[in-house]
């Protein structure tokens, strides 16, 4: 079931939001940076580099099963001295020239191993696969999270501007009505004490904003001077379905890190096999063929020699090496299969969590568009009570931090609802690019 209601925040200030947020020059949506990301983020290059470099264990694991040929080629310039006779020829001293080629064939017609190496190499390929699609969704997640740390920041440098002109303004008002006796000096050092305290806030805001820009840039390497901003259009849409139990469900089959966790499994155990199958002859069709030309006391010679044959190769004794590597390929597997075992329960963790967090981000955004209401509203009057002297410049001061604290709660509390969805589906396998389409057309 799915429950849609809008979030309108007040139209003055989401005006002023824009206003100063925004500008003539292009800004740039989540998409875009997205897609600035894929082409500059570090990690996203090295798992595209190492599932390339994986693809090819396969092919290379296939030519073990093909036939290989290889040809040696000698020359060499020889002296033979000889004393005496032999069979009638005089010893001397003979110089010649003694050269030829040899050229090998085989074809592997038993080698366990080679069968296992292939089938190893299939898991190594898809495992690689599955760790780039998990570096995009990854990469998805720390660029949206960048982004709207990006837009906080820059709503909170608006919030504080905001501020501070209030209790300028207010500032100024104190010290005019206690000019006319209408107020203590304690209100009045109270506002310029507020006054100052929000100069300071505004510039760790100003700092926070060029902070969190610098980590947006350190992912797409480049530093955008706009970005587009969350508009009223915004939507609180529940996660359908709408049972957490059912979400895990989903991420124990898809959630990309258990996947890989998986075909890890499968790798090692084919490891053990590749060990064991050391144990086992090996046969091969081989075929040589040798031309060779050489000198001595006799003359020169020229030879020709063709073999085809079968070689049966038994392993007897290597030192107890394969045995070792199979007790090894055994306790590293045991360590993959608890590792497997670990990422499992953490999926399950993610998913239930991520469900409870979306939840609780869609009643926790109404509930403080409510409470910005509220403040607002108790704002405006405790205002009018100090213009009608039933109240202190200090409680309008109180009130317009109130005020503050319940703006900029609410706008973080729409950040955290996206950012939650996306967890969301991460955590079930099936974040994309096109989820972060659907938060564009919220934005201005």
């Amino acid at each position: 079931m799915q429950q849609k209601s809008k979030i309108l925040l007040i139209p003055l200030f989401i005006f002023c939001t824009v206003y100063a947020l925004s500008g003539p020059a292009a800004a740039k949506s989540l998409m875009e940076i997205f897609l600035m990301a894929k082409q500059h983020d570090v990690d996203v290059q090295i798992a595209e580099s190492n599932y390339q470099a994986q693809i090819l264990t396969q092919p290379i694991a296939r030519a073990n099963l093909l036939p290989h040929a290889s040809m040696t080629a000698q020359t060499a310039d020889n002296r033979h001295e000889s004393d005496g006779e032999t069979f009638g020829i005089s010893g001397r001293t003979v110089d010649f020239n003694s050269h030829g080629y040899r050229l090998n064939i085989s074809q592997a017609l038993y080698h366990p191993e080679f069968l296992v190496q292939l089938r190893q190499a299939k898991n190594t390929v898809a495992k690689a696969k599955i760790d780039l699609d998990a570096a995009y969704q990854a990469l998805i997640m720390r660029t949206a999270s960048a982004y709207f740390s990006v837009l906080a920041a820059q709503d909170i440098v608006t919030l504080r501007k905001f501020e501070k002109k209030a209790i300028q303004r207010q500032l100024g008002q104190a010290k005019e009505y206690f000019q006319v006796g209408l107020i203590a000096v304690t209100d009045v050092y109270e506002a310029q004490a507020s006054y100052d305290l929000a100069v300071v806030e505004e510039i760790e805001a100003l700092n926070e904003l060029e902070i969190t820009k610098d980590a947006l840039e350190v992912i797409i390497a480049d530093r955008p001077e706009f970005l587009h901003t969350l508009s009223d259009r915004m939507e609180l849409v529940s996660p359908t379905p709408d049972n957490p139990e059912d979400w895990v469900t989903k991420a124990l089959e898809q959630n990309l890190l258990l996947l890989s966790r998986e075909y890890a499994n499968k790798i090692a155990q084919q490891e053990i096999k590749l060990q064991k199958s050391r144990h086992l002859p090996t046969l091969d069709l081989v075929a040589t063929y040798a031309d060779e030309n050489t000198g001595g006391l006799s003359g020169s010679r020229s030879t020709e020699d063709t073999t085809i044959g079968l070689q049966l190769n038994i392993p007897i004794a290597e030192g107890g090496r394969t045995y070792y590597r199979i007790r090894q390929a055994h306790h590293e597997a045991s360590v993959l299969l608890s590792e497997y075992e670990k990422t499992r329960r953490k999926t399950v963790q993610d998913a239930r969590d991520a469900y409870l967090n979306v939840i609780s981000a869609i009643n926790r955004v109404k509930a403080l568009a409510t409470a910005l209401e509220s403040t607002e509203a108790a704002a405006r009057a405790t205002e009018a009570e100090f213009q009608a002297g039933t109240r202190t410049s200090v409680d309008v001061l109180l009130a317009l931090q109130d005020t503050f604290l319940a703006k900029r709660d609410f706008l973080n509390a729409r950040y955290d609802y996206l950012l939650s969805t996306l967890q969301l589906k991460q955590a079930s396998g099936v974040l994309s690019a096109d989820d972060l389409t659907k938060i564009d057309d919220w934005l201005n």
